[in-house]
């Protein structure tokens, strides 16, 4: 037989190739059928051997060749499926599909090689997804369909699993990118449900946030729900649960965790917004509105003043001597107790009104829609409940407040001005006797003004040195003899008007000038006492005033050891005069500061005594001073008479002097000398003086 060399096929060069016989070559055609069923079996080999299931078929569609792992995958021994037809293994929906490709194969001049998907059937009639190769070989028996390949099944799975997978993840990245660029929550909500949705086989899916349902989506299954927390570390905001229509697998309930931190991650930031804007809108140790919510809710209720019956109303709620509770319990005991007044105040107001800390001891509480009686019944009441007794750490506290009340007439719209006048009354409220109500009017106002001209005015005589001593003569009234002189506070104005003490004394002390005027003070009155006197141990002394505010300085001591130092004065030539108001309730600092100045030898002077209910006991007092109240009623009030013989009893008793303040005439310091009184203070022995004098 004789091959045309020219025009060698494809299948020809295959298989005379590997038998050693070439293309132009003449041969018998006995050896060359021999050559081409060993070829054959060579090939079958090769079949056998290939690591993808292998089938062939003839033109009649019926299997003439199946290798091991076309047995395997198919699930057929070898003996049953030679001879089967081809459509054996393929689904009856696709059988005809691919009889009618078999055809075409058979039928094309030119051989067909491709690869392509092929569902192919299992003998225990499940299906599989297979990539095939399919081709036709040219045998000695005629041509064969040649189809070589592959159940995909696992690798689609694994490709849908990673598009799933990219898909969750792009899904979960979307909505992190939202989060973090501060979508709201319940939108975020919202399209993490249309998330959930779109992705998982699901009937209903849920985002709560603290027993609040932001965003749902079909039936809720109750038990049967799924639920997955939205928490970050121990802090828990809420759960996603999802109502699945078959158990979901690791990669779902992955993504759904993933669904749950983009969530954490949002509520924790709206969480930690929600606490910023609640610390900046309240008191940090009672929670309480501060200032600034204060402040909104006043211009809220200014603004409904007028479209409404009733007015904005302000009561500004001032403790008395609250300071005193802090210096003698300790900050902590103070801290509980204002705890617990500030839950008393909110239960005693009405349900829309709002109840401010302002700081310290200062509350306000802000009404709306209110009427002036009503204001005022309000303020009783709240009088009445800050006075009723609270239990902190095992003591009992009784509380008193001084209440101002200033109302919003329509058109008003300055919140501070109203807050301004309600501390305005309220200051009026404390100096008329404490625990009162005040309404504010337009007095008060004008007060109140006043009050902050003058405060402002002293700073600057502060500064410009406008603030001097005058000095009043404490005499002997055996003989009239100079023992010592009271510093007291001048103030000097602009163009030659000098200022009443009483007029700028109470706003130095409502104010911190006071401490500051003070400290001058002690420095200059030590300074004149040595300078007219000298700084012997035997010369006269000098006393110099203190506030409350001032004798709870933590640093008094070191300042008046300051100015001892400074003049050279002796602490026994200098007595602290504290009037005995002051010294009632003094906080621990002022005992201690006592404590301390007695051991340089500086003592108190106890002034206005008889007017409040001091114990003179383990106290540095070196003398009580006789409130002139008493002394201007001597002759004629015989109970005025019997207080100030008391008094001067009691200090021979303890052995410290007894001073009678205010004498102006002849009969009262003869009648003091009569009742055993040995010092006097009035203009009836000098007026006080720019200059320290040694006798009258």
């Amino acid at each position: 037989m004789e091959v045309d060399r020219d025009d060698p096929g494809d299948l020809e060069a295959l298989l005379l190739a590997p038998v050693g016989v070439g293309t132009s070559e003449t041969i018998d055609p006995a050896r060359l059928q021999e050559r081409l069923r060993r070829r054959e079996a060579a090939l079958r080999a090769v079949l056998e051997g290939l690591p993808d299931a292998t089938v062939a078929s003839g033109r009649d569609g019926r299997i003439v060749f199946v290798n091991a792992h076309a047995e395997s995958l198919f699930g057929y021994a070898h003996d049953e499926l030679l001879g089967q037809p081809v459509q054996t293994l393929w689904p009856e929906r696709l059988r005809d599909r691919y009889t009618r490709n078999m055809d075409l194969y058979f039928a094309t001049d030119h051989p067909l090689r491709f690869s392509t998907r092929a569902d192919g059937l299992r003998r225990d009639g499940s299906e599989f997804v297979g990539e095939m190769s399919w081709g036709i070989v040219e045998t000695e028996a005629g041509p064969l369909l040649l189809a070589i390949g592959r159940d995909m099944t696992a690798h689609r799975e694994a490709l849908s699993r990673v598009k799933r997978q990219s898909a969750q993840v792009a899904a979960v990245a979307a909505l992190g990118e939202r989060a973090l660029a501060g979508a709201d929550v319940v939108d975020l909500a919202a399209e993490a449900v249309e998330k959930l949705r779109e992705t998982l086989p699901l009937t209903g899916a849920f985002v709560v946030r603290e027993a609040v349902t932001l965003a749902a989506w079909g039936p809720s299954a109750g038990g049967a729900a799924l639920r997955f927390e939205i928490r970050t570390g121990d802090e828990i905001f809420g759960e996603v649960s999802v109502v699945p229509e078959q158990p979901l697998n690791e990669d779902q309930e992955n993504f759904l965790r993933g669904v749950a931190n983009v969530l954490a991650t949002a509520m924790g930031r709206l969480r930690s917004d929600e606490q910023m804007r609640h610390e900046a809108l309240h008191d940090p140790l009672t929670g309480l509105a501060n200032r600034a919510l204060c402040r909104e809710r006043l211009i809220h209720a200014l603004a409904r003043t007028g479209r409404d019956d009733g007015s904005a109303c302000v009561l500004f709620i001032d403790l008395d001597d609250f300071k005193a509770v802090n210096d003698l319990y300790g900050h902590a005991a103070g801290d509980a107790l204002l705890i617990a007044l500030a839950r008393r105040l909110v239960a005693t107001v009405r349900p829309a009104d709002t109840v401010a800390r302002l700081g310290g001891d200062e509350f306000v509480v802000v009404c709306e829609d209110i009427d002036e009686s009503t204001a005022i019944a309000l303020g009783h009441r709240l009088t009445e409940a800050i006075h009723e007794p609270m239990d902190v750490e095992g003591v009992e506290h009784r509380l008193s407040a001084s209440i101002g009340i200033a109302l919003g007439s329509a058109g008003r719209r300055d919140p501070d001005a109203l807050l301004a006048d309600a501390d305005a009354a309220a200051y009026r409220a404390k100096a008329e006797g404490r625990g009162r109500v005040e309404v504010f009017d337009t007095r008060l106002r004008r007060h109140a003004r006043e009050r902050l001209r003058t405060a402002a005015a002293l700073e600057r005589a502060l500064s410009l040195g406008q603030l001097r001593l005058a000095f009043q003569p404490i005499v002997r009234l055996a003989d009239r003899s100079v023992v010592g002189h009271e510093a007291l506070l001048r103030w000097d104005s602009p163009g030659g008007v000098m200022s009443a003490p009483a007029d700028f004394i109470p706003v130095a002390e409502e104010s911190a000038l006071i401490v500051e005027i003070g400290a001058w003070t002690l420095m200059q009155a030590c300074h004149e006492s040595a300078a007219a006197f000298g700084v012997g141990a035997e010369g006269p002394v000098v006393n110099v005033n203190l506030s409350r505010r001032q004798l709870a300085q933590p640093d008094l001591p070191a300042l008046v050891a300051d100015c001892l130092r400074s003049s050279g004065l002796p602490g026994r030539r200098l007595r602290l005069e504290v009037r005995e108001t002051v010294l009632l309730g003094a906080p621990m600092t002022a005992r201690r500061n006592l404590e301390d100045l007695r051991a340089i030898g500086v003592v108190l002077v106890l002034d206005d005594f008889g007017t409040g209910y001091s114990s003179l006991r383990d106290l540095p007092v070196a003398a009580v001073k006789i409130d002139r109240s008493f002394v201007g009623q001597l002759g004629s009030s015989p109970g005025d008479t019997a207080i100030v013989s008391a008094i001067v009893q009691l200090a021979h008793a303890l052995g410290i002097d007894a001073i009678a303040e205010g004498v102006e005439s002849e009969e009262q310091a003869a009648r003091l000398r009569e009742l055993g009184c040995e010092l006097a203070q009035g203009y009836l022995f000098g007026a006080p003086g720019t200059r320290i004098t040694s006798g009258t």
